[in-house]
Formats: structure tokens, C-alpha cells, sequence
């Protein structure tokens, strides 16, 4: 699963569990594993759902990535506001794979049929999401090799439906 900036920040098991961890350990897990692999989390629960990665083993490799902080010499990340000048354009439409929710079980983003990932503030929704559902989001982020992945400005049951999530869009 990667995130609007394209960061690889979870792992979605064959099962619908959705494991969670930093986004600067992004290179280190995709070095480590692949789609398919097989891997063993170590970690605690979050929601019914989803749980938080201290360490995620590739079990064919032996591999191991342990969530840490990033290393003193990684250099300073960049700030929020100039991060944001990578995002693009993004829209997507389908039907709802799996809801993403936050630690107390608010929904805040969904998986769509072809991998897609939407994010959105959970305050924001103003529509029923569950598996099946029609779905569509116009947003900023990314679109590369490990699919795409937005943060939502509008959403609806179809593109032509959309409803804008803020006072102004940009």
C-alpha cells in the first residue's frame, strides 16, 4: 500500500489485515518484500482490522525490517508545503475492496477493486462506504509503478456525482 506521496506505508494480507508502519521505512520494506511474499508481522492490534508493524519478516528471506526512527544521517525531510508541490491531479472510480479505518474504527480511506487507495479526513464523509459500494474521488497524489493512491477533495458514488469535501478546492 503506498500513500499519496507514493511512500510504501502498509501492507494489505491476504486475509484484509492491513499492517501499518512509518513511510520514511518506505525503500527498506520494498528492498525486503515483494508483492506475494510471504511475511510475518510482529506488531499490536490498532482496530478489528489493522495493526501496527514493529517488524515485518519476509519469511523466504529471512529479511527483516524493524520499525525504527530514521538514521541521524537520513537528512531533514522536507516540510509539509513544499512535499505537497510532488502531488498531482488524481481521480479515480470503482467499487469499494475494503474501508481503511483509524484506531477508534472511523473510516478513513478505502481500497477500490483495482488496488486503488483513497484517503480522506474521517469528519469529511458524507456517504455510506462499505465492501461493494460504488465509489469515486478526485483528489492530489500519486500514480506510479505500486499503483495509486490519493487524498481525496471530493468524493461521490461516481465521478460524475462528486461532492466537494472542502469550502475551497484547489
Amino acid at each position: 500500500m503506498i500513500n499519496p506521496y507514493g511512500e510504501v506505508d502498509g501492507l494489505r494480507l491476504v486475509d484484509g489485515t492491513v499492517a501499518q508502519f512509518p513511510p520514511h521505512l518506505s525503500q527498506a520494506l520494498s528492498a525486503a518484500v515483494k508483492p506475494g511474499d510471504a511475511v510475518r508481522i510482529i506488531g499490536r492490534p490498532l482496530s478489528r482490522d489493522s495493526v501496527k508493524a514493529d517488524a515485518i519478516v519476509n519469511t523466504t528471506s529471512g529479511q527483516t525490517v524493524y520499525d525504527q526512527p530514521p538514521a541521524p544521517d537520513a537528512g531533514r525531510p522536507l516540510p509539509p508545503h513544499l512535499r505537497a508541490q510532488a502531488l498531482r491531479p488524481q481521480r479515480v472510480e470503482g467499487l469499494v475492496d475494503a474501508v481503511l479505518t483509524g484506531p477508534r474504527g472511523e473510516a478513513n480511506g478505502v481500497i477500490l477493486t483495482d488496488g486503488s487507495i483513497v484517503r480522506f479526513p474521517p469528519e469529511s464523509l458524507r456517504l455510506s462506504v462499505m465492501p461493494g459500494a460504488s465509489f469515486a474521488a478526485d483528489g492530489l497524489g500519486t500514480r506510479n509503478a505500486l499503483g495509486t493512491s490519493l487524498e481525496a477533495v471530493s468524493m461521490g458514488t461516481s465521478l460524475s456525482a462528486l461532492q466537494p469535501l472542502y469550502d475551497r478546492a484547489p
